[in-house]
């Protein structure tokens, strides 16, 4: 079906209908069954609770019970609510590294810092949520720092080894702490902005219903899942040790996808257009609409570039 609304509840319908009545011991699908979906579903989004508030958290409160009749065959709204939040949500909160970054941390202040977020409760508002993102960056930075503070230590004391006047060691480069720092923030500015873009673009509306389908079937038992058709093909592929592919492995490097290898005799290596460190820029399939593929991962890269079946243009 064309129209993504009634083909997310038709695969609903069938994966409840499956679960019900082809699993081996299936749960009952019930209120309390809905509940844990929605729990599973919102800590699968936001694990760290750096990306809700929790007004949000409590806004979907009014799924709890109400899951379990969408698997039934009501209209899905639950999905629908929830996935809009999440995206609106993760593009405020990939705001702040920069203007956090973009000024020295004072190491000298004594902070403490929560990383695990099941001891961690979602802040109650957007300055609350700026805060918990500074202090996580604030310890980034200072690992790095501390990393390059004793980096300088072990190699101060190295110098320029020549022979016939050609320079074949390196010299070690002093640095100051406030520069040393400040190349820390940029190193980790660099980082976070490659983990927004990527997960901007892995966080599709299929990818994030995958999710919640995964939540559902995860719940029944931990041993099932959904797959959506092109992560079922690569599954089944990998099982079988048979798979169709244009013969290139592909590797990632500051956000740009790039060919790591070619596959001697492959289709790639037989067109005489790739070769090894090419970056891959855009991906289209045959005739279709070209997708950028700047900060993608590289499994979402390999499955736009293997299109739906075999034997077609990419």
């Amino acid at each position: 079906d064309d129209n993504p609304k009634s083909r997310y509840e038709k695969i609903l319908r069938n994966v409840g209908m499956l679960l019900e009545q082809g699993h081996y011991s299936p749960k009952k699908i019930d209120d309390a069954f809905s509940k844990q979906v929605l729990n599973s579903f919102l800590k699968d989004l936001d694990d760290d609770k750096t990306i809700f508030l929790q007004s949000d958290i409590d806004s979907f409160a009014r799924f709890s019970d109400k899951i379990d009749d969408e698997i039934h065959g009501t209209s899905l709204a639950s999905f629908y609510s929830i996935s809009d939040s999440y995206s609106r949500r993760l593009q405020q909160a990939s705001q702040f590294y920069t203007e956090i970054l973009s000024k020295p941390f004072d190491f000298a202040k004594n902070e403490n810092v929560v990383l695990d977020g099941d001891k961690l409760q979602y802040p109650k508002d957007d300055a609350a949520r700026k805060e918990l993102w500074r202090k996580r960056l604030k310890y980034l930075v200072l690992t790095r720092y501390s990393d390059m503070l004793e980096d300088r230590e072990k190699n101060k004391d190295k110098k320029v080894v020549a022979t016939d006047s050609v320079s074949v060691k390196e010299k070690f480069v002093y640095k100051a702490d406030s520069t040393l720092e400040r190349e820390a923030r940029d190193q980790v500015r660099k980082q976070i902005g490659r983990y927004f873009t990527t997960l901007k673009n892995h966080n599709t509306t299929d990818e994030i219903f995958s999710s919640f389908v995964n939540a559902i079937t995860n719940e029944m038992d931990p041993h099932s899942s959904y797959f959506a058709p092109v992560d079922s093909r690569g599954f089944n592929e990998m099982m079988s040790g048979r798979f169709y592919g244009i013969g290139a492995q592909l590797k990632e490097e500051e956000s740009k996808i790039k060919v790591a290898s070619l596959i001697t005799g492959g289709p790639a290596w037989k067109s005489g257009e790739l070769g090894v460190n090419d970056e891959i820029i855009k991906i289209a399939q045959s005739q279709g609409e070209p997708v950028d593929v700047t900060g993608y991962a590289v499994t979402d890269a390999v499955k736009l570039i293997r299109g739906a079946e075999a034997g077609t243009e990419v």
